[in-house]
């Protein structure tokens, strides 16, 4: 009797009595045989008073059948109705007549009909009425708002060159720096900025163990380690872009098996020491994560990703043959394991090593002053993005042309260093307090091919010892990073809430610059300082953030500078 409360599937009068005569009385109660067609006005009313006062329906809707009955009566022309057989009844008894078992069943098919005809037709009782495959696609997505602040230190070094501009261009002509001045990192002035992030997906199960997943999101330019989209840098409220930041196939054959093909999110458990979270992974990645039937769960990672694929006609002008491809690639294993102590402890730890294959720079072999159209053999070593903090040399083997000794004599630099990093990742969980919990983190990474010998044999353009002379080179391997977080990990609800502070500290050579985080320091190495920031949920799944970021340089001329962050994110 559902249906009744809708009035858009309100059932006819009639359909109504004959339902209730032979749905809801029994023959028990029943008095001797009548035709069911001859069931009087007062008996419906009636039957349709009871309805009212059995909350089955509201009055309203009551009124309206009797309105629809009586406007239908009038339309149609006037019938002798038989006389009523008189009963002798107790005063206020309700009389319902018999109704056949036969009957009843013709009514109750006759009632499934319609209801079944005026649900098809109104579509409110279809529950499977969309297209199979929509049930395999979900979308999701997130919005972040940001209001920053980069306060920078007056007593900073002024004259840091800004390696990435100059790798980006034509290269920088080394005899005649006063023509070309050499770009600078802005370390003295303060900014203040607003910034959004905006990111839409969607995932498809294709089929049991096949799935697909592609995600847009906003940028403000080819960053591999920020979907930042600084409000206003375009000028004049221009549009902004949005790129292809998630493309790729899950593979799923096995409960405990996983390949992924594409770009993917990072596939393994590292915190932003080593990898921002906003990087993406281009090649294919494998994982497995094994259950014992225990509380100790044991995974292992592996992965091969192109961090740069040489252009397929790439050459010199100065050769009549093309140049050898550089490919560079990201090859990555990791083992660990989830071990839960008990309900209130548990522990996940992670052991992995990257091999950033290709990534240093290397010196050309002789070049005859190019010019901005010329190619030395080695221009592809240098990176085609970084942040700040990896030592620098300049990787051309300039011949001064004939006849030109002052002629342009253009530069490019790479990275001094070669990257094999050991990565040790743990975190521990207490939530002993439910549902305030505690999460202790720790990050170390070590770069197990630098060589401190090497770079200075490169001749080093940056990380000095301070106040020495002759220049000597200062640059480390090794970082590592601590944080206590208390509350909820997760942001659901509202009033959720957490409190963290760490630690960090990264040399110059521990990790490339170009894919660590990107806030700290303003990105990059070379950097170490305090992270404080909290958590508060405004609704479910949207929350208000503050994090405070103070980092100083660990060697070399000073670079003091704190970014204050205020979010407001929200996530479906």
């Amino acid at each position: 009797m559902t249906v009744l409360s809708n009035p858009h599937r309100r059932l006819t009068l009639s359909a109504l009595t004959l339902a209730l005569a032979a749905l809801c009385m029994t023959p028990a109660l029943a008095a001797p045989p009548v035709d069911a067609s001859k069931i009087s006005p007062e008996v419906t009313l009636k039957l349709i008073d009871l309805l009212v006062a059995k909350g089955v329906m509201t009055r309203e809707q009551a009124d309206d059948l009797i309105a629809e009955a009586s406007a239908s009566a009038a339309s149609k022309p006037a019938t002798a109705v038989a006389a009523q057989p008189a009963y002798q009844t107790a005063p206020g008894a309700v009389v319902v007549p018999y109704i056949p078992e036969v009957v009843r069943q013709q009514i109750k098919d006759e009632l499934r009909a319609e209801v079944t005809q005026q649900a098809k037709s109104e579509g409110w009782a279809a529950p499977n009425a969309l297209p199979e495959w929509t049930q395999r696609i979900s979308v999701y997505g997130d919005l972040r708002a940001r209001a920053e602040d980069v306060l920078n230190d007056g007593e900073n070094y002024n004259d840091f060159p800004n390696f990435g501009v100059l790798n980006a261009g034509s290269g920088y002509d080394v005899n005649d720096p006063l023509s070309n001045p050499l770009p600078t990192v802005n370390t003295t002035k303060n900014r203040g900025r607003m910034r959004m992030r905006a990111r839409l997906g969607v995932h498809a199960q294709i089929a049991d163990w096949v799935e697909a997943d592609l995600r847009m999101a906003t940028g403000s330019d080819r960053s591999p380690v920020s979907t930042n989209q600084t409000l206003g840098a375009g000028g004049n409220l221009s549009k902004y872009s949005l790129w292809l930041d998630r493309a790729y196939l899950r593979l799923k054959p096995t409960d405990w098996l996983t390949a992924d093909i594409g770009r993917a999110p990072n596939p393994f458990w590292t915190s932003e020491l080593l990898f921002d979270t906003d990087l993406g992974f281009d090649g294919v990645a494998v994982k497995t994560e094994f259950d014992l039937g225990s509380d100790f769960h044991p995974y292992v990672n592996l992965g091969a990703f192109p961090i740069f694929n040489t252009d397929f006609d790439f050459g010199s002008t100065q050769r009549a043959d093309k140049a050898s491809s550089r490919d560079k690639w990201l090859y990555g294993v990791q083992a660990g394991a989830d071990w839960k102590f008990s309900d209130d402890v548990k522990l996940k730890f992670g052991l992995g090593y990257f091999l950033f294959d290709h990534i240093n720079g290397e010196r050309s072999s002789p070049c005859i002053a190019p010019t901005s159209k010329d190619v030395c053999d080695t221009d592809l070593s240098r990176p085609q993005f970084q942040q700040f903090g990896n030592t620098m040399f300049a990787i051309r083997d300039i011949v001064p042309a004939s006849g030109a000794p002052d002629g342009p004599q253009l530069q490019y630099f790479g990275y001094a260093s070669e990257f094999g990093v050991a990565n040790l990742h743990a975190a521990l969980e207490i939530a002993s307090f439910d549902p305030v919990k505690i999460v202790i983190e720790a990050d170390v990474v070590k770069n197990l091919k630098y060589d401190a010998k090497r770079i200075q044999a490169l001749g080093p353009l940056n990380n000095f010892k301070p106040n020495i002379e002759p220049l000597q080179h200062d640059g480390g391997d090794s970082g590592y990073y601590v944080n206590l977080l208390v509350g909820q990990p997760k942001i659901a609800k509202a009033w959720d809430w957490n409190a963290s502070i760490g630690y960090k500290r990264l040399e110059s050579d521990a990790v490339p610059d170009a894919f660590t985080d990107s806030d700290f320091h303003l990105g990059g190495t070379n950097a170490r300082g305090f992270i404080v920031g909290g958590s508060l949920g405004l609704a479910r799944n949207t929350w208000l953030g503050l994090r405070w970021l103070s980092a100083n340089e660990v060697t070399g001329a000073p670079y003091s500078v704190d970014v204050v962050q205020l979010d407001l994110s929200t996530e479906f």
